[in-house]
C-alpha cells in the first residue's frame, strides 16, 4: 500500500507542475471564492476541501501512530491537501488505536457540514459553470484534481479498515460517516 500512495503522490505532484508550467491561466475564481461570489458548486469543493483533511486528521488519530511528524503531515493538509497528506500514508502502517469520544462528535460535526455543503452546491450550483472555470482556471483545476486525488485516498483507506467502505463511495459524507461510526 505504500508504494500505491508514493506513486500518486509522485504523479498528483508531476502533473501539477506539468499543468502549471504548460497551462498555466488563472481568472478571477479564487478572488471570487474569497469574496464568496463565486457559483455555489465552486464554493462547494473549495470548502470540502477544507473539510477532507479534518476526515484525515479523525482517521489518523484512530489508525495511526500520532508521532510530531504525522501530525505536521496531517495538519498541512489544512493547506496544501493531497500533496501534504498522502506523505503520513507512506510512512506508517494502519491499527486501530482507542480514541476519545471527541473524535466521534467532530466526525459528527464534519458529517453535518459536509452534507450542507454539498446540498448548497448542488441544490444552487451550476455545473457547467464550474466546468468552465476547471477548463480556463489554474487553481480550480488543481484544486478539483486535488479533490478527487483526496477523494480517492479516502476510498482507498476506507476499503482497508472498515467493514462497510462502501458508504466512502459517497464523497466526504461517507468518510466521516465511517470514522463517526466507528466506535469501540
Amino acid at each position: 500500500m505504500k508504494k500505491i500512495f508514493t506513486i500518486a503522490h509522485i504523479v498528483l505532484v508531476v502533473y501539477a507542475i506539468i499543468h502549471l508550467v504548460t497551462q498555466f491561466h488563472i481568472t478571477n475564481a479564487f478572488k471570487e471564492l474569497i469574496q464568496l461570489e463565486a457559483d455555489p458548486y465552486l464554493i462547494s469543493v473549495f470548502n470540502l476541501l477544507g473539510l477532507f483533511p479534518l476526515a484525515f486528521l479523525l482517521f489518523g488519530l484512530r489508525y495511526m501512530n500520532m508521532t510530531k511528524p504525522t501530525w505536521i503531515g496531517l495538519s498541512l493538509g489544512f493547506m496544501l491537501g493531497g500533496f501534504a497528506l498522502i506523505i503520513p500514508f507512506t510512512r506508517q502502517e494502519l491499527k486501530k488505536n482507542t480514541v476519545s469520544s471527541k473524535v466521534h462528535i467532530i466526525a459528527l460535526v464534519g458529517l453535518i457540514g459536509a452534507i450542507l455543503t454539498i446540498g448548497y452546491g448542488l441544490i444552487l450550483g451550476n455545473f457547467s459553470n464550474y466546468m468552465s472555470a476547471f477548463t480556463s482556471d489554474s487553481f480550480v483545476h488543481i484544486m478539483t484534481i486535488d479533490f478527487l486525488f483526496l477523494y480517492g485516498l479516502s476510498i482507498l483507506l476506507s476499503f482497508k479498515v472498515y467493514k462497510q467502505p462502501w458508504f466512502s463511495m459517497i464523497p466526504v459524507i461517507g468518510f466521516f460517516y465511517l470514522i463517526f461510526q466507528d466506535v469501540d
